[in-house]
């Protein structure tokens, strides 16, 4: 038996994911200094990162789930979900979801914006919102592109 706390495995993959999270992000956040194709192969490469740890740990990762907390429940009601969402491995699975798909949405975002000529300055603040906040983020650019067209 391991001396290794339970979840040791899942706190390095948080923290892997993470990493490679705030890598896009520092990209997205820094869009027009960054060259083309540099930029759409850093992004790339994160959501591909993230998705594949996704789909690991989704698929293949319940090797991490100690006894007693194998997911259970469904996403058919708010029951099932907060029952699933007992399982730290979920809770993992779900974490990498919200950072794939906030990093995907931020750089559409900044690519749509410099397609369009909006400054990036105008779209710092979004972004920021995206980051900690995701739907609200994409609301506040929908409703920036409105204004300026």
């Amino acid at each position: 038996m391991s001396d290794a706390p339970p979840h040791k495995g899942l706190d390095l993959l948080f923290r892997f994911a993470s990493l490679v999270a705030f890598t896009g992000w520092a990209v997205v956040f820094a869009f027009p200094l960054v060259p083309e194709p540099a930029r759409t192969w850093a992004i790339g490469i994160a959501l591909a990162v993230l998705c594949a740890e996704y789909v690991y740990l989704l698929f293949l990762g319940g090797r991490f789930d100690a006894a007693g907390e194998r997911p259970r429940g469904t996403f058919f009601t708010l029951r099932g979900v907060l029952s699933l969402f007992r399982a730290p491995r979920v809770v993992l699975v779900g974490w990498i979801h919200f950072l794939a798909f906030d990093l995907f949405v931020g750089a559409s975002i900044a690519m749509d914006a410099e397609r369009t000529g909006i400054s990036h300055a105008w779209v710092l603040p979004v972004l920021g919102l995206t980051l900690m906040f995701g739907p609200s983020g994409m609301l506040a650019y929908l409703v920036l592109r409105l204004a300026l067209g």
